[in-house]
Parts: C-alpha cells; structure tokens; sequence
C-alpha cells in the first residue's frame, strides 16, 4: 500500500498561468489547490448542485503553502490530498502538487495546508457537515489511516536565526 494520499486532481500548466519568470505564478499554485478542493468536497457528497439545492456549503479559513519546485508551461502535475483531522464541522487538510518531469519521473512542487469549514449559506454561519457527507468524511478518514502524517504541517513563518 502506498504512503501517499489518493490523487483527486489532475491539469497541465496553462499560458496564462506563467508569470515574468517564464513558471508558474504564485497565484496559480493556490487556483490549482481550489480546484482540486472542489472536486475534493464534490466526492464527499457537497457539489455545486448540492449546494445550490441545500444551502450547505465550505470556505477555506486558512491556508499554508509552500512552492518546493518551479512547473513550467505545458507540465502536467497531479493533486493528492490527505484528510489531516476533522470534526463536526471542519476539515484539516494536506495537499500535495507532484509534477512530471520529462523525463517521466515525479517530483513534489508544492504543499498547501489547509482547514475548510462546512457552512449554511443562508444564515453565512458555521453548521455540521450533513449526516451522509459526514459518514464519507469518516470513511475518508479511516482509509487514509494508515498514511503517515506529513512533517511539515502546522508550520511557522519566519527567518531562523543562528
């Protein structure tokens, strides 16, 4: 069994994407982590459309990122994500950006950290994830038990001083 969490996203490295650096903007990390969240949240049950049929939502309330390697034009990279913890309400997530290298072999390009809360867009207040969604998110969560916790979460920012 592999130590890495499941792919949920996949995409190639867009013109627009790239900055004066000629690689991937900062922003477009972040863009690439929000799409791969949505489809994250789609397969635990909280689509667009349920969304749209419910009121029942998530919003990111913190993120950490880091940019380990540059990707460039055309590369194609994958998502994985790792469900960290969760509650009633809340997500801790860990995502991972792998990019291919030409010559077939992968390399890690980026974290982000995350917690994303479920909310009820008619009051704009946190509430419980719903009894079905919540039941996936268990699911979720005893399948990757077994996967290591990654060392980097919970980071700080800051200049280390010797």
């Amino acid at each position: 069994m592999s130590d890495k969490a499941p792919v949920i996203y996949r995409t190639q490295i867009k013109q627009e994407w790239l900055d004066y650096n000629n690689h991937m903007n900062v922003a477009y990390y972040v863009l690439i982590f929000d799409l791969a969240g949505v489809e994250l949240v789609s397969q635990l049950g909280l689509s667009e459309q349920v969304t749209e049929a419910t009121g029942i939502s998530w919003m990111v309330l913190e993120n950490h990122i880091t940019y380990n390697n540059e990707v460039v034009l055309g590369q194609p990279v994958e998502i994985r994500c790792q469900l960290i913890d969760h509650d009633t309400k809340r997500l801790h997530l860990y995502f991972e950006m792998y990019a291919q290298a030409d010559d077939g072999s992968e390399y890690l390009a980026s974290t982000l950290e995350q917690m994303a809360m479920c909310v009820d867009l008619n009051s704009r207040s946190s509430c419980e994830f719903p009894d079905t969604i919540a039941l996936t998110i268990n699911n979720m969560a005893e399948q990757q038990s077994s996967i290591t916790k990654p060392t980097n979460i919970g980071r700080r920012i800051g200049i280390r001083r010797r």
